[in-house]
């Protein structure tokens, strides 16, 4: 695999999602930055009790690296098992893991390499890394995820004061990192593939085997299942409209919260809502298509990473056509003039009923053509002029 290399540098990513697996903004930017520069993306090394999983059974003893959508994937060596609690063998892990990193960098014949840390959990590579440039890249409100550990605290402090840029999806999440450091963060909004929502609906975009077997009028949620979707109000909206048909494409997540739970499981046992599971971002685009609206159904609450979302999904829902409905996310709201906003369970049922008799707020034109506006091409070669301007 090539690189123009236009810039004059590397970038080593370390991000906690795995690049094979759901593309979120992370996998969007970097496989498009890498078309012109080296990447090479990495989750870390292992832990200690990793040993006990698929994922490093299957792995090399000694690791590689493989390319995949323009970037180098780390696979690490399952001998290097990283065990916070002995310190000092802990840091020798990391130490051998980021020798492997610059080793394979400094081979690009790049002048500078810049690190882009994704999540707070791994500065501690940084001392051994030793990059010439350090990007910190927010894509959540972190220390409202239910697997926030103290620790991290002063980890994400230490990258706001040293990171020479500092970016994130919408100005709420930045302005709550200006709270904690008082520095400059930029704002790059999510975005879509829209060219891949496009080119799907010249080709016809026929209903997947799974979906044709589901009646419409259908209500579509793409991406995660979270604790933090309103399954509740999914629920009630099922039952007061048993001939509307509700589904979920997506993974989920192992995480999960009692209420959200149970209120999953009054879902699952609905006749009219369906759970499709995860798909490959290929087989994306024919579920949102044949949606008859999309939704983004969201619980909101202060203490929630949600409140300052501006969610991956947006532009690709707007990317369809289909009439969008969401609940009153304050990063989005610029959107009202294609995007429905709904508050209540009766305020959901007429937003929904509009939707599907008349064709939502905006027209399929308008949403499209919005969508064009914020593709993530555009939003690759926005971080690339940051990131050349760093390297210079």
């Amino acid at each position: 695999m090539q690189h123009m290399n236009d810039g004059g540098f590397a970038i080593m990513a370390l991000a906690p999602q795995v690049w094979d697996e759901q593309w979120v903004n992370r996998q969007q930017l970097l496989s498009r930055v890498g078309r012109h520069h080296a990447v090479l993306y990495s989750t870390g090394g292992w832990f200690v009790w990793d040993r006990h999983t698929e994922a490093w059974r299957h792995s090399r003893f000694f690791g590689d690296f493989r390319p995949s959508d323009n970037v180098w994937i780390d696979e690490s060596p399952r001998y290097l098992m990283r065990w916070p609690r002995v310190r000092g063998l802990d840091r020798a892990i990391m130490r051998a893991q980021a020798r492997r990193w610059s080793s394979w960098l400094r081979r690009q014949a790049s002048k500078a390499v810049v690190a882009q840390v994704c999540h707070p959990s791994y500065f501690p590579y940084l001392e051994f890394l030793k990059a010439d440039r350090l990007v910190y890249h927010v894509y959540d409100l972190y220390d409202h995820q239910p697997d926030w550990q103290r620790e991290w605290h002063a980890y994400e402090i230490e990258l706001l004061r040293r990171a020479d840029l500092v970016f994130c999806p919408s100005q709420m999440l930045a302005q709550a990192l200006r709270e904690k450091v008082d520095r400059a963060v930029e704002v790059l909004p999510n975005a879509a593939d829209v060219d891949a929502f496009l080119n799907a609906a010249n080709r016809g975009a026929k209903d997947p085997a799974d979906l044709a077997t589901i009646p419409h009028p259908r209500v579509g949620w793409i991406g995660s299942l979270h604790p933090q979707i309103d399954y509740g109000l999914i629920a009630a909206l099922a039952r007061r409209r048993p001939e509307w048909h509700f589904v979920f494409v997506g993974n989920k997540v192992a995480y999960t919260e009692p209420r959200a739970e149970q209120q999953y499981l009054e879902c699952a046992e609905l006749p009219n809502v369906h759970f499709l599971g995860y798909k490959h971002r290929s087989e994306v685009p024919p579920y949102v298509l044949n949606m008859d609206v999309n939704i983004m159904s969201y619980r909101i609450s202060e203490e929630r990473w949600v409140k300052a979302a501006y969610p991956l999904k947006l532009h690709e829902y707007l990317a369809s056509g289909r009439p969008v409905v969401s609940v009153d996310l304050q990063m989005v709201r610029v959107h009202d003039d294609v995007i429905r906003f709904a508050t209540g369970v009766d305020d959901w049922e007429t937003a929904l009923d509009q939707a599907l008799e008349e064709g939502g707020v905006g027209t399929p034109e308008q949403r499209i053509r919005v969508a064009r506006e914020h593709s993530w091409d555009a939003r690759a070669q926005v971080l690339r002029g940051w990131l050349t301007d760093l390297a210079r």
